[in-house]
């Protein structure tokens, strides 16, 4: 769900900067620097976090910061024609996004024993690549349906109940750490 998150993020307002606002690659890649920025920190933060919060609270943390991040980005993307309008949305999804993929990751591998590391590790990545494709798919194909304003909107609210579902799955993991 993570990744699905990220990459149909990144795709959708990818897309809608250059396309229906008209940016270049440049100037869309200097917007998403919010997102990286919020990723860093919370990644460099992951381990301190870690040691303080349980695995389960630092994942539908991270998924509620996600999905208010999302709203953001619907909520100020049309309001403001200043590219900058989209850094806080970015910002979060970024913050939100960094937060739960240490633990996530966490969550897995010690879920199973040693012995089966190697092979629960290449199905974890296979995972992590199946919802980066299905992330962009989903959310390209409803913003390419009409590339407007509402296309834009429809596909980050699609990704922003993704996000919802995501935390759902999340309040069903163990308690522990």
């Amino acid at each position: 769900m993570q990744w699905l998150l990220l990459m149909g993020t990144s795709f959708t307002v990818a897309a809608y900067l250059q396309v229906v606002r008209g940016y270049d690659a440049i100037q869309t890649g200097v917007i998403f620097t919010a997102a990286t920025l919020g990723l860093l920190v919370s990644s460099l933060a992951a381990e301190r976090l870690a040691r303080r919060r349980p695995q389960r609270t630092l994942i539908m943390t991270g998924f509620c910061v996600t999905i208010a991040g999302i709203a953001v980005l619907i909520a100020l993307a049309g309001g403001s024609p200043n590219p900058w309008a989209l850094a806080p949305g970015l910002l979060l999804i970024g913050l939100g996004l960094g937060v739960m993929l240490t633990p996530s990751v966490n969550v897995v591998q010690s879920s199973f024993p040693e012995e089966e590391q190697g092979e629960i590790s290449g199905l974890s990545r296979s995972v992590s690549n199946l919802g980066s494709s299905l992330g962009t798919a989903i959310a390209g194909t409803i913003l390419v349906s009409g590339l407007t304003s509402s296309a834009y909107a429809a596909a980050m609210i699609t990704l922003a109940v993704i996000g919802l579902a995501g935390l759902t799955a999340a309040t069903l993991l163990p308690e522990r750490n």
